[in-house]
């Protein structure tokens, strides 16, 4: 049984309708088998571009390449850049279609991810969160973000995961540790319940 023969009506079509192209770009690429590389799969990238939830969203932007105010972009909450981005990810937004996605995705790795490869909500180490990291490393890479500092982000994001090359809080001498507020997480994600 396929989704579609649950509902009443027919859902494919009306998320096709041209009146929504940000719905029907998401619908012809996720839900119609059409080739990715194809003329009506393009014209719907360039048309959720142009109008819908994408463009009033770029509108927004700074042209230095920040929503709301400068920083690493985590406040405020869901009108800042961190989140801007995390939208235009999920929303099938491309840097190959609209360069300002590009300038957009550089000023977050400049301003929001710290020299161990932490994404930080304050622009200090201490300011990491394991959501935060991977919400903004998977929004980087749909977004199609090729940039080796990403590498780091991931490094880092596997290590605390994993625990693996990373000191306990408590060693101040270690050249990678958890912060106390990573390790407090870490601890509570671990604990049996």
């Amino acid at each position: 049984m396929t989704w579609q023969s649950q509902l009443k009506g027919d859902a494919l079509a009306w998320l096709l309708e041209p009146d929504s192209p940000g719905a029907r770009y998401l619908a012809l690429r996720d839900l119609c088998d059409l080739p990715a590389d194809g003329a009506e799969l393009r014209a719907a990238r360039k048309a959720a571009h142009k109008k819908g939830p994408i463009a009033t969203i770029l509108a927004k932007m700074n042209q230095a390449g920040y929503w709301s105010t400068p920083g690493p972009g985590y406040n405020p909450k869901y009108r800042s850049s961190v989140w801007s981005l995390v939208t235009l990810a999920q929303l099938g937004a491309s840097l190959d279609e609209d360069k300002r996605i590009a300038r957009a995705c550089d000023y977050i790795l400049d301003c929001a991810l710290a020299p161990g490869g932490q994404f930080t909500a304050s622009g200090a180490p201490s300011g990491t969160a394991d959501c935060l990291q991977g919400e903004l490393c998977s929004a980087l890479l749909e977004l199609g973000c090729d940039d080796a500092r990403l590498e780091s982000a991931f490094e880092w994001m596997a290590r605390s995961v994993t625990g693996e090359g990373i000191a306990p809080a408590t060693d101040r001498q270690a050249k990678v540790r958890y912060t106390n507020r990573t390790l407090k997480f870490h601890i509570r994600r671990t604990q049996p319940s």
